[in-house]
């Protein structure tokens, strides 16, 4: 046994060689493995209970059935409508019968950026939060040679990154894409509105908004004919699969973004399934939900041994975090326990020679979820090896630890990981999964009875930084800024 009365995992594989055949689950071409936690066969058993219970079931029905599953705001979450092959069975979602011809008009453009036919060779991608950080992930993994154009994302008010990235672009070449559910987002449109200056009296012609706000696009100087919609129900953290995507397809090709798309419908269509082939959502949810409620962990750190998803564990903070990160219930009142962890993240080697010493070593435990691909075609082969040598010897390491004469040299071993693997990333492959995780997330919003799809800290920290931004006029000094400071947190 190891602390807080958990088994040791090096233990539970000494009893049961085969442990990892019964703690592991596959869907969309992705195998998760849980059997590096610190749970047995009963927990196990147990938790998968909890996740496939009845309640469960009707939670899945109210979602998919396009009713109000956020309840602060009184909305549905009808983002599985974005990428359906027909959006039409979702009637509400698509009153007007505009989603198709939406995503077809979003996806003509990108295919003239991808073929080089606009002229276009870069693109400005101007967007915060869910507004760049899907469609970042969904590039960087993707990106295709053959792609005419290069993707510039810009989603931090970093003034010395944007004129370094002006000054070497071509402003009759370049076209900015201005990603803003809202055409509010403060961030967002101080820089749009800096490159529209830096490119002068043709800036509309060279500009495009993927938004819920079309009037407000227009208002703000751009052409009806370049507003890219997409609905208002939208939420920030699922916008990938709408107009905001549109760089990202650009830099993957049109129908290799189809392929996306049809991979997340395809976990769209396994999350309603009764059967197992919803297995895979459910241990991603299991995964979660046993760190802090089970095991008294609070983090989970994303290490990418696949190096195109090295940007996987920042999309997972914003989607775990502000999904699940509430205190305070669907009735109203507070939650019983701290729910959703805080996820960290990391890249395949880089991380061994970083964090990795306090996780073989320190005090505490911090559980892992590694991530890998078999085979990579793009990849040398030899450097490809690499990479699965040092991810099976990491969950090999944290299972067994270290034993030396030389104390310091020792690592106890049983550090909570888990495995997901597939045997090569793909579009379709990175659609399921993105999928699967929102799904996990939702699973977990209606076991803890939270609300996944409303981000009121957010908003009001949004609302705090105006009143600041007034505030700080005629402030030259550290000594004044900390005395504004000290007034307002008197509550002056």
């Amino acid at each position: 046994m190891q602390k807080n009365n958990t088994p040791a995992v090096a233990d539970l594989f000494k009893k049961d060689p085969d442990r990892g055949k019964r703690f592991r689950s596959s869907g969309g071409g992705w195998t998760l493995d849980l059997a590096g936690l610190p749970i047995n066969d009963r927990a196990l058993q147990a938790l998968d209970n909890e996740f496939a219970g009845a309640d469960a079931d009707a939670a899945i029905e109210r979602l998919f059935g396009g009713l109000t599953v956020n309840p602060s705001e009184d909305r549905p979450a009808l983002h599985m409508a974005l990428r359906a092959p027909d959006p039409g069975r979702y009637p509400d979602a698509d009153p007007d019968r505009r989603l198709l011809a939406d995503r077809d008009a979003f996806l003509a453009l990108a295919r003239q950026w991808f073929d080089g036919s606009s002229g276009y060779r870069d693109i400005i991608h101007i967007g915060v939060g869910g507004s760049a950080l899907g469609p970042r992930l969904v590039a960087d993994a993707l990106s295709s040679d053959h792609s005419a154009v290069k993707v510039h994302w810009q989603s931090t008010l970093n003034s010395r990154r944007l004129k370094s990235l002006l000054q070497g672009l071509n402003r009759r070449t370049t076209a900015l894409v201005l990603a803003s559910k809202s055409m509010l987002t403060e961030e967002s449109l101080v820089m749009a509105d800096e490159v529209m200056t830096w490119m002068g009296d043709q800036a509309a012609d060279h500009c495009w908004a993927a938004t819920a706000s079309p009037s407000r696009a227009v208002e703000r100087g751009l052409r009806a004919d370049h507003v890219l919609p997409f609905p208002d129900w939208t939420g920030g953290r699922y916008s990938l699969w709408s107009s905001v995507g549109v760089s990202a397809a650009a830099a993957i090709g049109p129908d290799a973004f189809r392929d996306l798309l049809a991979g997340a419908a395809d976990a769209d269509h396994d999350f309603q399934a009764p059967d197992q082939r919803s297995a895979l959502m459910r241990r991603l949810a299991v995964l979660v939900h046993v760190l802090p409620n089970r095991l008294g962990l609070t983090d989970l750190t994303v290490v990418a041994y696949e190096p195109r998803l090295r940007l996987l564990g920042a999309y997972l903070q914003q989607l775990l975090m502000e999904s699940l990160g509430k205190r305070v219930g669907l009735d109203g009142r507070p939650v019983a326990k701290a729910h959703v962890p805080l996820i960290a993240a990391g890249v395949g080697t880089d991380a061994q020679h970083s964090i990795f010493q306090a996780l073989h070593q320190g005090a505490d435990d911090h559980p892992l979820l590694l991530v890998g691909s078999l085979k990579d075609a793009d990849a040398w082969p030899d450097w490809q090896r690499r990479q699965l040598a040092h991810f099976l010897a990491q969950a090999t390491a944290f299972v067994h630890g270290a034993n030396h004469p030389e104390t310091w040299r020792q690592s106890p071993g049983s550090r909570p990981v888990a495995l997901l693997l597939t045997e090569a990333l793909t579009a379709r492959n990175l659609g399921y999964l993105l999928a699967a995780f929102e799904h996990a997330v939702y699973w977990l919003s209606v076991i803890w009875q939270v609300n996944a799809f409303d981000q009121w800290g957010v908003e009001e920290g949004k609302r705090l930084a105006g009143d600041f931004r007034q505030a700080l006029t005629g402030v030259e000094s550290i000594e004044q800024l900390l005395d504004l400071l000290d007034r307002r947190r008197a509550g002056d």
